[in-house]
């Protein structure tokens, strides 16, 4: 489902101007994103529902009953969280940042220069908050309109055909609008070239905080360590990874001690705890970036509240501690 939004949001923007490649790759580029945000989710709910059915069955007493207490499970689980978390972390980092980066890279240069086919009597959009509109029947103007934005400067070419070679577009029979500041000029041709990479440079500073590399966080955080946007960010990575250990350890005592509807009930538990794990993150997250609570401070405290809870779980569910 995120992946389809992701996907929608981006073929609303850019129309009809994706090719199979930059599609493909697109979807690439956006699993590691998705993987940050579905990974934890679904080892929680896959981890609560076979611990509720095992807490159904009375397979959970059966192995207390041959010496193997309810910790020493959680240790196996415990261990087969590990990788996941590395993963997590790894994907926190180094993937997502990049991935991201590369896609931002992708978009901005459609927004740079973007080839539409329009629909008659419809505002055909060519950027954000850019629009074309096209009206009545033409010979020339209604074939594909191509855009290119640039600081005040805007160039349009509605024409009937265009063909892209390497750089370079060729159109004929169509009208180009040149704009630049309260100037406006609109001329008739038969052929007509233009480049369509005109802008290709990117700002470092344009970059948002989830495009960045790790380092390149570390290194503007030395810079100026009163930034609470890269100083947020560098802990939301590192505390983020956590997420499935934590999700683990909240969700396994409050997984046992049901006799029937396991998955209704494992849902349930996942949900719940999902949902309290996802909202304190994130008002956290936004209360650290308006300096509300330092990032150092209110991630470790979130910790701290969910294992309290844990804790207290265990202790009403009977679960010991005990060396076998």
């Amino acid at each position: 489902m995120i992946l389809s939004l992701r996907l929608v949001k981006i073929f609303e923007t850019f129309q009809a101007s994706i090719s199979t490649e930059e599609f493909f790759l697109i979807i690439l580029l956006l699993l590691p994103s998705i993987h940050f945000i579905i990974l934890p989710i679904s080892y929680l709910i896959a981890t609560t529902i076979t611990l509720t059915k095992l807490s159904s069955t009375n397979e959970l007493i059966a192995l207390n009953n041959s010496c193997i207490s309810s910790m020493r499970v959680l240790k196996v689980l415990f261990i087969i969280t590990l990788p996941i978390f590395f993963f997590n972390l790894l994907n926190s980092i180094f993937i997502k940042p990049a991935s991201n980066k590369f896609l931002r890279e992708i978009t901005e240069s459609k927004f740079q220069n973007i080839i539409a086919t329009p629909q008659k009597n419809v505002f055909t959009r060519l950027s954000k908050g850019k629009y074309i509109y096209l009206e009545g029947e033409s010979k020339k103007g209604d074939g594909i309109i191509y855009a290119s934005f640039k600081d005040d400067n805007f160039i349009a070419v509605s024409a009937l055909t265009g063909e892209i070679e390497k750089e370079i577009v060729n159109f004929k029979f169509g009208n180009l609008i040149m704009s630049k500041a309260d100037k406006t000029e609109i001329l008739d041709f038969e052929t007509l070239s233009l480049p369509i990479n005109l802008d290709t440079e990117k700002k470092s500073e344009d970059l948002k905080r989830g495009y960045l590399p790790f380092l390149e966080l570390l290194k503007r955080y030395k810079e100026n360590p009163n930034n609470r946007v890269i100083k947020t960010e560098i802990f939301y990575r590192i505390f983020y990874s956590f997420a499935p250990l934590i999700l683990l350890i909240l969700s396994f005592p409050l997984s046992i001690g049901f006799s029937r509807h396991y998955k209704t009930q494992g849902i349930i538990v996942s949900v719940s705890v999902g949902l309290l794990f996802y909202i304190l993150f994130s008002s956290f997250d936004t209360m650290s970036i308006k300096g509300a609570i330092e990032p150092y401070i209110g991630f470790p405290l979130i910790y701290t509240f969910l294992i309290l809870i844990a804790y207290i779980a265990f202790l009403k569910k009977g679960i010991i501690i005990k060396k076998r």
